[in-house]
């Protein structure tokens, strides 16, 4: 299997994983090795995890110990040092298919932790044994979208021009065709929200687009989301110009007006690739009730 990319917190998962596998002497990485081992992250939602695992510690290792083994699929698959579980390999197939699926760049740990669950009513030693674990706030923490904020006064925000992009202000009469575009690359959802910013009587819009050799490849909106002021987002880039540092300009680029607005902090609604949030600008995650 072709590997995808990786965030910095899956290659310290699948870290984590080994270390477990071989603390326990399995052959294989277990499902319950991917599992365990996210939580030792310990960085952004995985830490909200492990904190929410934490007084479970006891009953999960008497549980790893008991576990029966499940077989090795013979399958070694990078960047693993060791073969994974039969389990565990439609565990990380299942991941990648999501990662897919949300048309995502990056393996992130939300992928593995939703087909760990996706997938644990097929192993019903490994459910039952699992049962006591706040499982539902687990999933809410680390699996859906959450909520960020960046703080606009650590960074003038001025970022390094991309040779060959143009980065500007989404002009009114090009209402039609942008929103056109956004709702075939990106979907009905994004369509509607971005379309509440050309009923304000004001002419300015408050998205940026990205165009390269006179095409769109990319938006950042700010203060369209409800009509809230203060909130970046939503932001795409379409999957062929993804990884050449698009996403990045456009990010800054919007901070940067926002902050010549004169908000003092961003809130990022509903981030999906969180950790290219965290490591991009600094964002923080906004705790959720269920966590301490």
């Amino acid at each position: 299997m072709k590997a995808p990319h990786f965030t910095h917190k899956v290659i310290k998962l699948i870290q984590q994983a080994e270390r477990i596998a071989e603390r326990h002497h399995h052959r294989s990485i277990q499902s319950i090795d991917l599992f365990i081992g996210a939580s030792l992250v310990k960085e952004g939602a995985l830490k909200e995890m492990h904190y929410l695992l934490e007084p479970y510690t006891d009953e999960i290792e008497r549980l790893i110990e008991t576990l029966t083994p499940e077989p090795s699929s013979e399958n070694w698959i990078e960047p693993f040092s060791m073969p994974l579980s039969s389990h565990a390999h439609r565990i990380w197939t299942s991941s990648i298919d999501i990662m897919k699926r949300y048309n995502q760049t990056f393996l992130n740990e939300g992928h593995i932790i939703q087909a760990f669950f996706l997938h644990i009513p097929s192993h019903p030693q490994l459910e039952q044994g699992l049962m006591e674990i706040p499982k539902k706030q687990i999933i809410q923490s680390v699996t859906t979208a959450r909520d960020l904020t960046v703080n606009l006064l650590t960074n003038d925000w001025i970022n390094k021009e991309l040779q060959g992009v143009v980065i500007s202000m989404v002009q009114p009469n090009e209402e039609e065709d942008f929103l056109s575009w956004v709702k075939h690359q990106f979907g009905e959802r994004w369509f509607e929200t971005l379309s509440g910013a050309f009923q304000s009587s004001s002419p300015f819009i408050p998205i940026l687009k990205a165009e390269e050799k006179g095409k769109l490849v990319g938006f950042a909106a700010y203060d369209v989301y409800m009509n809230k002021k203060g909130i970046f987002g939503p932001m795409g880039v379409i999957p062929a110009t993804r990884l050449h540092g698009v996403g990045k300009q456009l990010l800054y680029t919007a901070l940067h007006r926002m902050k010549e607005r004169g908000y003092l902090y961003a809130v990022l609604k509903e981030a999906g690739p969180i950790e290219f949030y965290e490591k991009t600008c600094g964002a923080k995650l906004i705790p959720l009730d269920n966590t301490r």
